[in-house]
């Protein structure tokens, strides 16, 4: 017998927390199938990620493996390809093979989440850290972590100071708890240096568009509250500006405001998932638009909910839900219950869920809470409150019992200080840079090849502060070359002439290229040849 599939795409909390619903009202309902298409086998309790940035948790505390959540579920670990809502299917990219798989479907259920965008910020996509995940959460703390062993070593007091500066954009609960991790964290890490980092030289920045932090999830006097302990803690708050662009030296702001560091992380904004675009489905400010069931408008078999639906606020019909757990997890329910009610031919539910509070973390055995909209609590109880509450709420006994251990054993012992790489090569790495900007220094070491996408960068050289510039180039060309084809440092200085956006090739790679590559070789040569040459001219005037 040929089953029936519901097919569920995303495994965040509404997707996991509606297979679940269903698993158990569809237990006697053999000719239906439950399929979970996720990217990854696991489903990460997302409020405790910035945990895992300052080490409070462990790596896999605050995951849970797919299967074992859902046994009844057939999980499929793929990207999507396209989703064809009137012959009902969707096709799911190749997976060791060059074909692709298609599902078809009788209930498709849209939990896609929603994903950091960077599309309207120069620089962000090459220069910025997204904090979305567990694979950016891991990320954030490696970096972290090889910046400030760095900046031990580093003699320079500039580049020194770039290593122990920090810029987190984006002042709503995201940023506020990873910047509040981030800074117990570095303190803590400054203190176990023996005095090789002082904790004056560490510059941690908060830029937030908004007048104050959480503005759109807490009172004001808590949101203030939150103020003041970050900056008590020397977190430096800047209100009313937002990141405009980044680049491998300095974080811009709107206000012009530029500093200069090694590292950008920005939690917002954030967009619906972009597959969502492409579909034939009505959209409000680009999230699928709902009934209060959690059916698309116009579909009877399309359901969608968290953070890429528009689901009505049920005390305003121009109001959506905000995209947080405790929203998630209720309308998964009503969702499940309705494809249910659907299949039987009975009444739908409404979802009417109003917030019982939002708490926020602020580190260092602090929050704020808000309960009922009307109770107020800040401070260790807040964070009492905090840890109890999302802990009631992780999936799975044995993983309540694995974030107990651990935030007992971080009360007993010292954070270690540990990276995890996953040893990712990227070969070739896009890079922007603003007008003004030194790309690579005369003595410098050669390290990489420069192919310009767009803009305009000028090659010169400098003798007793007089500049002689060598050439100016433009899209499509390549420098740096003949520090690498001679191995030898950067004869002359790279600068940035207009806002340019760049291609770095490593030293290795390109070593790579130019031995199996004949033809690339001899036109990299001769170009060397032509701007050594000219080089020598130019100093010999």
């Amino acid at each position: 017998m040929n089953k029936k599939n519901i097919v569920i795409l995303g495994g965040g909390f509404a997707g996991i927390y509606t297979a679940m619903h269903l698993e158990r009202l569809l237990s006697k309902q053999k000719e239906y199938e439950l399929i979970l298409v996720n990217k990854e086998n696991y489903f990460v309790y997302q409020p405790m990620l910035a945990e895992i940035v300052g080490g409070s948790l462990g790596i896999v505390d605050s995951v849970s493996p797919i299967h074992r959540l859902l046994p009844k579920t057939s999980l499929h670990i793929r990207e999507i390809d396209s989703i064809d809502i009137n012959n009902k299917t969707v096709t799911l990219a190749p997976q060791f093979s060059h074909t692709p798989l298609i599902l078809h479907y009788e209930h498709i259920v849209f939990a896609l989440g929603n994903s950091t965008d960077f599309r309207s910020t120069r620089g962000l996509y090459q220069h910025a850290f997204p904090f979305k995940n567990l694979s950016d959460a891991l990320t954030i703390r490696n970096h972290l972590i090889s910046v400030l062993e760095a900046s031990i070593l580093e003699k320079d007091p500039i580049l020194r100071q770039k290593l122990l500066t920090f810029v987190v954009a984006g002042g709503g609960f995201s940023g506020t708890e990873l910047v509040a991790e981030m800074n117990d964290f570095i303190q803590a890490f400054a203190k176990r240096s023996r005095g090789r980092i002082n904790p004056d030289e560490i510059d941690i920045y908060l830029v937030h568009s908004k007048e104050r932090l959480m503005d759109r999830e807490i009172s004001e006097s808590l949101s203030r509250y939150a103020e003041k302990i970050l900056r008590s803690r020397g977190v430096n708050i800047l209100f009313g500006a937002k990141l405009i662009s980044a680049t491998p030296e300095d974080a811009i702001l709107n206000n012009g405001t530029r500093i200069e560091c090694k590292t950008i992380i920005a939690t917002a904004p954030s967009s619906a998932n972009s597959l969502l675009e492409s579909l034939d489905l009505p959209l409000e400010k680009k999230r699928l638009k709902t009934d209060r069931t959690l059916q698309v408008i116009g579909k009877t078999d399309v359901w969608a909910a968290g953070d890429c639906a528009y689901v009505p606020l049920a005390k305003s019909e121009n109001e959506p839900c905000p995209p947080t757990a405790q929203f998630a997890i209720r309308q998964a329910k009503v969702l499940a219950h309705n494809i249910y009610a659907s299949i039987q031919g009975k009444k739908k539910k409404t979802f009417n869920f109003t917030s019982l509070g939002m708490l926020g973390a602020l580190g260092h055995h602090s929050a704020v809470a808000e309960l009922f909209g009307c109770i107020k609590v800040s401070g260790l109880l807040a964070w009492f409150l905090w840890r109890s509450l999302y802990w009631v709420k992780l999936p799975g006994f044995d993983r309540k019992v694995r974030v107990a251990f651990s935030w007992l054993i971080d009360m007993l012992i010292p954070q270690e200080s540990v990276q995890l790489k996953l040893g990712e090569h990227q070969a070739l790495a896009e890079v922007h840079y603003e007008p003004g900007e030194i790309i690579f220094h005369e003595g410098d070491a050669g390290d990489y090849l420069y192919i310009i996408i767009d803009g305009k960068i000028e090659i010169y050289t400098e003798r007793e502060g007089e500049k002689k510039s060598i050439a100016i180039l433009g899209k499509g060309e390549i420098f740096g070359e003949q520090a690498l084809l001679n191995e030898r440092t950067r004869s002359a200085t790279a600068g940035c002439l207009e806002s340019s956006d760049i291609l770095a090739l490593k030293k290795a790679d390109f070593g790579a290229l130019i031995s199996n590559l004949k033809e690339f070789r001899e036109k990299v040569e001769e170009l060397e040849r032509e701007r050594t040459l000219k080089n020598k001219k130019l100093r010999g005037m």
